[in-house]
């Protein structure tokens, strides 16, 4: 008889009955109840959950225009606000004022041997999403023997010449701009920049060489 005078409820009622069954539990007794019932509806829920954040994270990145990509390594501890002023040059350099422009900034690489230093160096430099390296200079002579790197001439083109003095043997150091110093994000000199040969932003790199080429002493 009970089981039919549930049948007949409406919704409103059945769970107004439930409800009357959770308030006479305990807490335990309450978390059994609703896993053992209501464990289905709980899955449902979290993947309902997951598919809207994975929704809207795709929506984003959609929306999102990357204008460059640097990787630093072995930066400094402790210079957030180096790197801060360092994107938000680069922002302003390149961007247009769109909300949706970034400039990714990798400042977690290591030029150091060991195998985990090693296999991220491999995946991000793999990747092929860098548009422009930063690194001292046996690790940057490394990568320029493989040919990973385009000659700053092609980028710069006829400008080359007027900044010729600050490049060695081709190699652009960073460490002759007083902005890329003030930024402190590294301590080791020379500080060589190189331009990844799979990069698409030819005129972006080409900004960001003459802008730092200016403040050079």
């Amino acid at each position: 008889m009970k089981q039919k005078y549930e049948s007949d409820m409406t919704p409103k009622e059945k769970w107004q009955a439930e409800f009357e069954k959770l308030r006479g539990m305990s807490l335990g007794e309450k978390a059994g109840y609703l896993w053992t019932y209501y464990k289905v509806w709980f899955f449902i829920l979290v993947v309902f959950v997951v598919v809207i954040w994975q929704g809207v994270q795709i929506y984003h990145n959609m929306q999102r225009e990357e204008l460059l990509s640097v990787g630093v390594f072995d930066a400094e501890l402790d210079t957030v606000d180096g790197q801060e002023a360092f994107k938000n040059d680069l922002l302003e350099l390149l961007g247009t004022g769109d909300e949706n422009e970034v400039i990714a900034i990798d400042t977690a690489l290591s030029s150091d041997e060991d195998s985990a230093s090693a296999m991220k160096r491999a995946t991000v430099i793999g990747a092929g999403t860098l548009d422009v390296m930063i690194c001292g200079e046996e690790l940057y002579d490394s990568y320029d023997a493989q040919g990973a790197f385009t000659d700053w001439k092609e980028i710069l083109g006829e400008e080359y010449e007027k900044y010729e003095s600050c490049f060695t043997d081709g190699k652009l150091d960073l460490s002759r701009s007083t902005r890329w110093d003030s930024y402190g994000i590294v301590s080791y000199e020379p500080v060589y920049a190189g331009a990844f040969v799979k990069s698409e932003n030819t005129d972006a790199l080409r900004q960001f060489a003459e802008y730092y080429l200016s403040y050079a002493e």
